[in-house]
């Protein structure tokens, strides 16, 4: 709620601090006195247009402070605090606002600059002016719907509806992504199938392909290398003068002079080397002898296998090593695409279930919504006799969710409100055909039928500060008195301030203000007194008779005295 309201050089207030309180808060006093101003003053540091004229001295600048008790935040007041960051230490906020000489202006939340964006949404959250625009709003038939839900005590459970629609709508489009992406992988997947199929058919090892050429090298040439083996061995050992003979001659004649010289010995022994060499030499080359042969059907074989390798290491131009980690990273892709094809299948199973769980929330809400706009309507026509409207007769119908172009064929014929449709259906005079509220409502009757509205539903919205600027025009007599009643029981569950020309409706007031014009020579300016019992007394008599007679504040107490017992 409001706690108090300053104004400094603001249209033709010079300076005010207006300390509100609990309830029902009346602004009074003659036409032009500046009452709207007050109210303009909310109404501009939460966001209103600022224009010509709203200077009371235009070399100086204004300033407008509202600071609000929020010790009790509801939730959407308690979302808005975190997502800002607002300190709510101490149990109050304070919004100010200044307007420069050039009518530019800054908003501050306290002390911190704000943007509009930011203070039209605590606007929402905090203030409900009654006024033309909210008249309208009533008009749309998703708000009264929402007007019915509150009435209901839906408010949970359409929250509940909105959140698993939410969610469900959520999965679809996660669904419609996957099944997309499950498209375009569809012919890839299928390329590397082939793929796998066609590498791991050669069952491929690393280095294979090395492997076999230096084998198929030695089948190739294997005649050769024999022939040269038998040449070596016979050349070595089997010949006359055979190599072998040769040098351990000459090891034989040097041998005899070995000690006498190091260069002999050196000689000698070199020679030896080379024998002990020879032989070795010929070890090996017979053991080449046992292991090579002339194998055309092996050399044909491994000739087979390294054109098949080669024509895949051609095709995909990678070489063995990397052809085996190509196949793994394609099986990886086959097996990923297997799960990701098993993971849009169950999605789809829980897809199916959470359609009808919410079809099933929707019933309910239905089931509650239908019973509740019966009790509803005679409620709304029972308030509608209290203010002059005897005859008025009021009709809420249901229809199903109309499905929308380019919705999502899933959730046809739900929206986030439910699978219902409502719209109030009025008629004022009797033997007058029902038709919809936007069609057969007056101004002056939307503007009782809101009222009547908030009053039947003040215990159940969300707590706001209620402002009603004059909106008694045209009303008199017992109707007043009614509508004083209303606004009353309004304040017992929201903070109201209310501008009135009726007595009726002051005398209901738990603070009541007098607003007053003082006008010099040079200045005309609003001057605020909050009004005590007496004070009070004399206010109502000045609205009922425009003097201050006994006849007047005797009518005065009658009134206060009615409302007193009504209270």
């Amino acid at each position: 709620m409001i706690k108090n309201l300053v104004i400094k050089n603001f249209i033709i207030v010079r300076d005010l601090n207006i300390e509100f309180g609990d309830g029902l808060q009346v602004l009074t006093g003659e036409t032009g006195a500046g009452k709207s101003i007050i109210v303009g003053a909310i109404n501009v540091i939460f966001g209103s247009k600022i224009y010509p004229g709203m200077l009371f001295n235009d070399t100086k600048p204004a300033f407008l402070e509202i600071v609000l008790d929020i010790n009790n935040p509801d939730k959407r007041l308690k979302k808005l605090l975190k997502k800002y960051d607002v300190d709510e230490s101490e149990g109050e906020i304070f919004f100010s606002k200044e307007i420069n000489s050039k009518l530019h202006g800054k908003t501050f939340l306290n002390g911190r600059r704000i943007t509009n964006t930011i203070v039209n949404e605590f606007r929402e959250a905090l203030i409900d002016f009654h006024s033309q625009k909210d008249q309208q709003r009533l008009l749309d038939k998703n708000y009264q719907l929402e007007v019915l839900d509150a009435f209901a005590n839906n408010t949970k459970k359409r929250e509940e509806f909105t959140d698993s629609y939410n969610n469900l709508e959520n999965k679809i489009n996660e669904l419609e992504k996957l099944e997309r992406n499950e498209k375009e992988k569809a012919e890839k997947i299928k390329l590397f199938e082939y793929q796998a199929n066609e590498i791991e058919s050669l069952n491929l090892k690393i280095g294979e392909d090395e492997k076999l050429q230096t084998e198929l090298n030695l089948l190739k040439h294997s005649e050769e290398i024999l022939n040269h083996a038998t040449v070596i061995e016979q050349v070595i050992y089997e010949n006359e003068k055979s190599v072998y003979d040769i040098i351990n001659s000459f090891i034989m004649k040097l041998s005899n002079f070995e000690e006498d010289n190091d260069h002999i010995k050196k000689t000698v022994f070199s020679l030896r080397e080379s024998l002990s060499n020879l032989d070795e030499a010929i070890s090996e080359i017979r053991n080449v002898q046992n292991i090579i042969s002339v194998d055309t059907a092996k050399q044909e074989e491994i000739e087979e296998r390294l054109d098949q390798i080669n024509i895949l290491k051609s095709k995909y131009r990678l070489n063995t090593t990397e052809l085996i980690n190509y196949l793994k990273k394609i099986s990886d892709e086959i097996i990923s695409y297997t799960s990701y094809h098993d993971k849009i299948k169950k999605m789809k199973e829980n897809i199916e279930f959470d359609i009808i769980e919410l079809k099933n929330k929707a019933d309910v809400l239905t089931e509650k919504r239908k019973k509740a706009a019966l009790k509803f309507e005679e409620e709304i026509k029972k308030n509608m006799k209290k203010l002059a409207m005897p005859e008025a007769e009021i009709q809420i119908k249901f229809d199903k969710v109309i499905a929308k172009k380019n919705s999502n064929r899933t959730l046809e014929g739900l929206s986030l409100s439910g699978q219902d449709e409502v719209e109030i259906y009025f008629s004022a005079n009797k033997g007058i055909k029902k038709q919809p509220l936007k069609y057969a409502a007056s101004g002056g009757e939307l503007s009782r039928f809101l009222l009547i509205i908030k009053k039947i539903l003040s215990d159940k919205l969300e707590d706001k500060i209620i402002i009603f600027d004059e909106i008694d025009i045209g009303i008199g007599g017992k109707t007043s008195e009614l509508l004083g009643e209303f606004i009353f029981n309004i304040g017992k569950f929201h903070q109201v301030i209310c501008i009135t020309h009726l007595a009726p409706i002051s005398a209901f007031a738990d603070k009541h203000f007098a607003i007053n014009k003082i006008s010099s020579s040079e200045h005309s300016e609003v001057e605020v007194k909050e009004l005590n019992q007496q004070e009070k007394r004399r206010e109502i008599a000045r609205m009922l008779s425009g003097s201050k007679t006994d006849l007047a504040l005797k009518y005065a107490d009658e009134i206060l005295n009615k409302k007193e017992l009504s209270k």
